[in-house]
């Protein structure tokens, strides 16, 4: 008894002595470590007193001592439900305890004793119990401190790593919480922006920093108060001394405070500003587009004072396109930015340039006296783009053309006085180029005219609304008819027939005479092949054609091949205006025609610039000599002599010469005289329609060519 008595109180001792290091923090491994002991020291203590109070029971018959052991039995198994959080250790102390009690009421025997030995094993079942309920509370507990803590976590690194500064305040207006950016947008001081400072203290912080140099913090807190107390929600920018943009974001929450983000949107408005920008201004000479000089169009136009007018200018750079072909297009934009510094120049600063296209500009001249001030200053802008451009060592001369109207008595909007202006510099050009015109009513007469032509064009490529008729073209030697020239007739529904020269250029201008002339070279090359052998017919091809490349030379195949009539008989009468950029397409092609085997005139000549320089790089068959010579071949010597050198010079170049527009046999007998081969006009013979033309070539025709159909 005495043993069992040291023994539990030695290991009593030994728990109460190793429970202050237990508590101490220490790493895991020396936890681990110190457990070992603890369960030795635990388990120990309660199979001491287990083992005594047994031994107290069996061993004596003394009631007070079986009711001390019994009450020490239950204190221990008490005490042993301290370990909860180790539910294993309970029940083995409880155990230990609680078993060697009852077994030693048992074997006492009696009722009374039987029933504390049952009540022992309830009662350490019940305190089991319970210690395991509090151990399960205790997971719980710290499962959720542990979640609490990773979204503690979670929530910090969130907040320190928003791209915007975020601040939240109480009721009160103190700071509850704000993460790290906030304070590094406003370069604050963590020491002093901390939880429970107030929003006018963070103000005055912050004007002491730099940030609100030109404000005081009384100031900034009125005007941020407002914001708040104004809405429930609101954004507006923040303007700093050092010349950022910060955009704030507030939130009213229910508590009464309000959560407010800060972002640095400096280099975001720059962005913006850049692509506002370049949307509204050219790229190349930062001058305002179009776009925007619409714009400031209407604006002018909406405060134009009383007697006043704006004038708007459309201009042309003259003879550009040249430039970016030769010198390329590097060298064209040095000029296109030269050409801006230059009209800048010229305007005033309350006048506006805009660049509108590749090579064309637009001025807004506000309100002044009109028509004299865009007068003067038409001419000084021509006057300073007459000047020449230099590029490194190039020397560029170009020059501008200017179409003007005025507003409000020229067009009360925008875009008629673009248009009106437009319709100007076309006159302009038609004038000869590096001059100015003012916008009269009759131009756009003229373009509503133009514009029903081309839409009547249009419609007659598709109705196949054309006509072909036949002139003859005579030997001047037995006055036999050698050719036909085969001419283009419109017939228009609703106006009757119209001359070439009335449409032509504008159905080159639409790129119609492509289709058109193909069908022309089908129709004269299928009515040639009714004539006889010896009957040549002759068309004539448009500057315009020859851009379509070799699609000229598959529809002239073509037409030879359908038609079956011989290439030689074949003549295509072309101007100067085909060879006049004498390029390598351009030769290719009349070359491959050539290679064909059809034959070749040149119209008109003697009206163009270097005919002579023409007839040398390339060997045509035939020279027709322009009517406007032969006209005046009766009273004007001057014209008798053209005529007779042109006729020498085709002669000793093995050329045919024909004189066109023979109109009198006074002129006939001339040209004859002269050694023109041959000759065409109204004397010699009308223009015909093929079934007329097929009657002709049937009748004998006299030298002088007085029997027309």
């Amino acid at each position: 008894m005495a043993v069992l008595t040291i023994s539990a109180v030695s290991f009593v001792l030994f728990g109460l002595l190793r429970r202050p290091r237990f508590l101490e923090q220490r790493s895991a491994r020396e936890i681990y470590k110190s457990e070992v002991p603890f369960w030795f020291a635990a388990l120990g203590s309660s199979s001491a007193v287990g083992a005594l109070s047994a031994r107290a029971i069996i061993a004596t018959n003394i009631p007070i001592v079986h009711f001390l052991a019994l009450a020490l039995a239950m204190a221990t198994m008490a005490i042993a439900q301290r370990n909860y959080h180790r539910p294993r250790l309970v029940a083995a102390q409880l155990i230990s305890v609680a078993v060697p009690g009852a077994l030693a009421c048992f074997i006492h025997g009696g009722i009374e004793y039987g029933v504390l030995g049952v009540g022992a094993l309830i009662l350490s079942f019940m305190i089991w119990r319970t210690a395991f309920a509090h151990y399960i509370d205790a997971q719980e507990i710290i499962i959720k401190d542990k979640i609490l803590s990773e979204q503690n976590r979670r929530f910090d690194a969130a907040l320190n790593n928003m791209a915007q500064g975020l601040c939240m305040f109480d009721g009160d207006g103190r700071l509850v919480v704000c993460n790290r950016k906030y304070i590094e947008i406003y370069g604050l001081s963590e020491d002093v922006v901390r939880p429970g400072i107030d929003l006018m203290g963070i103000l005055k912080h912050s004007v002491e920093v730099g940030n609100h140099s030109a404000r005081d913090a009384e100031e900034l807190h009125d005007r941020f108060v407002d914001k708040i107390v104004s809405s429930d929600s609101s954004t507006f920018l923040n303007e700093l001394e050092d010349g950022r943009t910060i955009a704030l974001a507030h939130e009213r929450m229910r508590s009464g405070g309000w959560v407010t983000t800060h972002e640095d949107v400096t280099e975001r408005r720059r962005a913006e500003a850049r692509i506002a920008h370049m949307a509204r201004h050219d790229a190349l000479t930062d001058l305002p587009n179009r776009t925007f000089f619409q714009e400031r169009l209407t604006e002018a136009l909406a405060r134009i004072p009383a007697h006043k007018q704006v004038a708007v200018m459309c201009l042309d750079l003259d003879r550009f396109k040249p430039v970016n072909d030769t010198l390329g297009h590097s060298v064209g934009d040095a000029i296109l930015q030269q050409v801006a510094e230059r009209l800048k120049a010229c305007v005033r600063e309350n006048d506006s340039v805009a660049r509108i296209g590749g090579d064309e500009f637009a001025i807004i001249q506000s309100a002044s006296t009109q028509p004299e001030g865009a007068s003067v200053l038409a001419e000084r802008i021509v006057s300073a783009l007459d000047h020449p451009f230099y590029v490194g060592a190039k020397q560029v001369c170009i020059g501008a053309s200017i179409g003007i109207s005025l507003g409000p008595n020229d067009g009360l909007n925008a875009n008629q006085l673009l248009v009106n202006a437009d319709l100007a510099l076309y006159q302009a050009k038609a004038r000869g180029r590096a001059r100015y015109s003012f916008f009269v009513p009759e131009m756009d007469l003229e373009m509503q005219t133009k514009r029903e032509l081309e839409e009547d064009l249009r419609r007659a490529v598709v109705n196949n609304e054309f006509e072909m008729v036949y002139q003859p073209v005579i030997d001047t030697c037995d006055g036999k008819i050698s050719s036909f020239e085969a001419l283009l007739r419109w017939s228009h529904p609703s106006k009757g027939m119209i001359l070439p020269g009335d449409f032509i250029s504008t159905a080159e201008d639409m790129g119609l005479i492509v289709p058109i002339g193909e069908w022309a070279l089908r129709e004269a090359c299928s009515k040639a092949s009714a004539w006889p052998t010896n009957i040549g017919v002759s068309v004539n091809l448009s500057p315009v054609q020859f851009r379509s490349g070799d699609k000229l030379v598959r529809s002239v195949a073509n037409a030879l091949a359908v038609s079956g009539i011989d290439p030689k008989r074949l003549e295509f009468e072309i101007t100067e205006g085909v060879l006049l950029d004498e390029t390598l397409e351009t030769l290719t092609i009349l070359q491959e025609l050539r290679n064909l085997g059809v034959r070749f005139a040149l119209d008109d000549f003697g009206t163009g610039y270097s005919s002579l320089s023409y007839l040398r790089s390339f060997p045509f068959h035939r020279i027709k000599i322009d009517q406007s010579f032969i006209r005046d071949i009766d009273v004007q010597p001057e014209a008798l002599s053209i005529v007779r050198a042109v006729t020498d010079l085709g002669t000793n170049l093995g050329m045919s010469i024909t004189a066109e527009g023979i109109e009198t046999a006074k002129q006939l007998k001339h040209v004859q005289m002269e050694g023109c081969s041959h000759a065409q006009g109204y004397y010699v013979g009308m223009p015909m329609d093929a079934k007329n033309a097929s009657r002709l070539v049937k009748k004998a025709f006299s030298v002088h060519g007085r029997e027309a159909a």
